[in-house]
């Protein structure tokens, strides 16, 4: 009986949406991501090898980065302990890819806040339709339901297609793929058990300590609020005074989980919105967006009621307006809410002038669906002030980006009260650093920050 020849292995070609891979992975487990970034080589040869069908020869192999994007390691998480710094860009990991074999393509934010890797992957799988190799094969890692008429299109052409993605991805997403294989899956193949020298290996999850407070992420967003206002519900049946809005989200991150944030508040957007109409809880507006308390146990709070907790950010807010004047208007935002949104001014560079209308609009719908309140008069307000700082819009962002603007912006304001003939105090001015994320002033500070031109801030 004679043998029958192995078949050929398919002829495929590969397009990997790097940061909603990252991303997806981190949420699952963060060690997966890190794997996934670092040693790329090992699920290529899981892939070649016949995973989600037989045999087949990566032909094409191109990953679509954006290399000022970042992620956050979980704070008190090994990997963020691992790695002792508060991010990692996604740039460290261009040479990793390439090592491997993978062309890299950078998709950097330009006109529009969310980086181009859809369409630029997109239209190159469309061309790749009509490329002399005919790919039997597409094989597509990404959770964006938007490559849905495009699996279609493969389809159409009798192409087959290969998606990793989130399980929970678009039904008809899902439907129209040959193969599924979901991010758990494929976080098997891309956890690295020996890992190289310079990959750290992944260490066993730590018990969670006795009486900690994170709970499990219900899933449902109905489920998800419910779990969040419980635990609100048990923090002011604890509290003996009304609790002040920014210190209760931080306790509701910490003690709820990271999927509280990931999760919007469960769709409502924001603390305030899932408060709203909540039996037995209230909300009084004030600074720093005001106080949450029961009715029934405490008294309705009020500026001057004694015992209510500091509002540093509305004291250093007072003190800048009475400096500055009224016609410079400083954004009342939160230093979470700056941090974001200076670190996504950054991520937009280069731009030919300050973002524009519709690139400001799109930026707080970002902060809305990170759960951050990014009020489009703040923004305006910030964007004027590094305008005013002379920031160098045209600039290819980097990594000491972000850091660059805040520096603009601490040294602007200082410049504008002395101009009108304020000289901030100390106090102030540490104040200022820390709203900003500055930390202590260094030596050589004294000078202004590159892309700003004029007197030295002072210090």
């Amino acid at each position: 009986m004679p043998i029958q020849a192995a078949p050929a292995p398919l002829r495929a070609a590969l397009y990997v949406d790097f940061d909603n891979v990252f991303s997806s992975l981190a949420a699952i487990d963060e060690w997966a991501a890190w794997s996934f970034a670092t040693a790329p080589a090992r699920w290529l040869a899981w892939l070649e090898a016949g995973a989600g069908a037989g045999a087949r020869r990566l032909l094409v192999r191109r990953c679509y980065l954006n290399p000022a994007g970042w992620h956050e390691p979980e704070p008190g998480g090994s990997l963020a302990g691992w790695l002792q710094q508060p991010r990692i860009y996604y740039s460290r990991f261009r040479a990793d890819f390439v090592r491997a074999g993978i062309q890299v393509v950078d998709c950097p934010r330009l006109a529009r806040l969310k980086n181009g890797a859809d369409m630029v992957m997109a239209l190159d799988i469309l061309d790749a339709l009509a490329h002399p190799t005919r790919f039997d094969e597409f094989l597509i890692l990404s959770g964006d339901s938007d490559f849905t008429p495009l699996l279609h299109r493969l389809r159409a052409h009798d192409r087959r297609s290969l998606v990793v993605t989130h399980p929970l991805s678009a039904q008809a997403f899902r439907a129209a793929a040959d193969a599924v294989l979901g991010f758990e899956d494929f976080a098997e193949a891309a956890l690295v058990e020996d890992a190289a020298p310079d990959t750290p290996p992944r260490p066993a999850a730590p018990a969670a300590p006795a009486g900690a407070d994170a709970t499990p992420d219900p899933g449902e967003p109905m489920a998800q609020r419910a779990a969040i206002l419980a635990l609100l519900r048990r923090l002011v049946a604890e509290a003996e005074a009304p609790l002040h809005l920014p210190g209760l989200g931080k306790r509701i991150h910490e003690q709820g989980g990271a999927w509280v944030r990931r999760s919007r508040f469960g769709g409502a957007g924001t603390l305030a919105r899932l408060i709203e109409g909540a039996e037995g809880l209230a909300l009084e507006a004030g600074p720093g967006g005001g106080w949450l308390y029961d009715p029934a146990r405490h008294d309705r709070p009020s500026l001057q009621q004694p015992g209510l907790p500091e509002d540093p950010l509305g004291r250093l807010m007072a003190e800048l307006r009475g400096a500055l004047g009224p016609g410079l208007e400083v954004p009342r935002l939160g230093p979470e809410e700056l941090d974001f949104a200076l670190r996504r001014l950054a991520g937009m560079l280069p731009l030919p002038g300050p973002p524009a209308a519709e690139q400001r609009a799109a930026l707080a719908a970002e902060a809305s669906a990170a759960g951050f309140d990014l009020p489009a008069r703040a923004l305006d307000a910030l964007v004027a002030w590094l305008h005013r700082a002379r920031v160098d819009w045209r600039a290819a962002p980097e990594a000491e980006t972000p850091a660059r603007l805040g520096r603009a912006l601490f040294a602007e304001i200082t410049r504008q009260a002395a101009a009108a003939g304020t000289r901030l105090p100390p106090a102030t001015l540490a104040a200022l650093r820390d709203w900003i994320g500055l930390g202590s002033p260094r030596p050589a500070e004294a000078e202004a920050p590159t892309g700003v031109t004029g007197p030295p801030a002072q210090e």
